[in-house]
């Protein structure tokens, strides 16, 4: 076993517990300030599924709503994905998330945007990092369509800045290399440990926290089944994909000789029609219909 629990199962881990929360809010501001956001804190948790007992099942690791140093508040996804699908499944969520939120009463409505983060388990193209937002610009000039709108909290922001925003992290995409705050984290996620010359200041915490050997027993039990789930899962989507392959390949071949086996008649009845045959004469003989054979001649 690893010297850290992987970091998509601390995530719930962690939030078990407010003490702990600075470890997640570290990670989701080192991925934020990557975008020119600022740091945020946790003010809430909206939906955890730490309880579901299928590892299948799960739509997230967990649903928050964080606040920045201007209070501006924010809606952050993260997921955990090993199907190549996960565009459509982040888009699909997130949207769960928004009309959840906007159903659930007032409280929500000044949040000014989704984040959605999905911890990818396959690589992906030719880096580990990848960001993507709408944005709304004139079909002419190109320009960017900005709005200002102030908040309750007299903040101002563009309205067309509330569309969702989606980091995809390929994980075993990372190459190793610190260069930047983020990158620790990024380590941390693909070596499930912590190097002694981190700079960032959650690191000690991560190293502490997420020891397997400082887990309790009931801790290290539910973490273990988590780990064979997970293993499970991969298994069913590799033979899925597998068989998906080969009656690709039984169906290609069958539709090869299908098609071989027409290309063969259809050079016949050319023949057939040079040395004179009439078309009901081919027709008859190759099992081609009429309009077919007209269209030979």
């Amino acid at each position: 076993m690893s010297k850290l629990i992987s970091f998509d199962y601390a995530i719930k881990y962690l939030l078990k517990d407010k003490g702990d929360h600075d470890i997640i809010e570290g990670f989701i501001s080192a991925i934020l300030k990557e975008q020119g956001y600022k740091a945020v804190k946790i003010i809430a948790i909206l939906d955890c599924e730490s309880n579901k007992e299928q590892y299948s099942q799960k739509k997230s690791l967990a649903d928050l709503i964080v606040e920045d140093e201007d209070h501006k508040k924010y809606i952050v996804e993260i997921e955990r994905q090993e199907v190549k699908n996960f565009i459509s499944k982040a888009c699909f969520n997130t949207s769960r998330l928004i009309v959840d939120q906007i159903s659930s009463g007032n409280s929500y409505l000044d949040i000014k945007k989704v984040f959605h983060i999905s911890l990818l388990y396959f690589e992906l193209g030719d880096e580990p990092l990848y960001h993507g937002k709408t944005v709304v610009s004139g079909m002419n000039s190109n320009q960017k369509l900005s709005i200002q709108i102030e908040d309750k909290s007299k903040n101002i922001y563009d309205a067309t800045d509330v569309f969702p925003e989606y980091i995809f992290i390929s994980i075993p995409s990372f190459d190793n290399r610190i260069e930047r705050e983020i990158h620790e984290w990024l380590y941390v996620l693909k070596n499930e440990d912590v190097k002694p010359e981190f700079a960032s200041p959650y690191m000690q915490k991560v190293s502490d926290r997420l020891s397997v050997l400082k887990m309790s027993i009931d801790d290290r039990n539910a973490y273990t089944k988590y780990i064979k789930d997970v293993a499970t899962y991969k298994d069913a989507i590799n033979t899925a994909e597998k068989k998906g392959r080969e009656e690709g390949k039984k169906e290609g071949l069958a539709q090869g000789i299908q098609k071989g086996k027409k290309e063969e008649k259809l050079q016949i009845a050319k023949n057939m029609l040079v040395l004179g045959m009439s078309v009901s004469q081919v027709s008859s003989a190759t099992g081609l219909g009429a309009d077919e054979v007209k269209k030979l001649d």
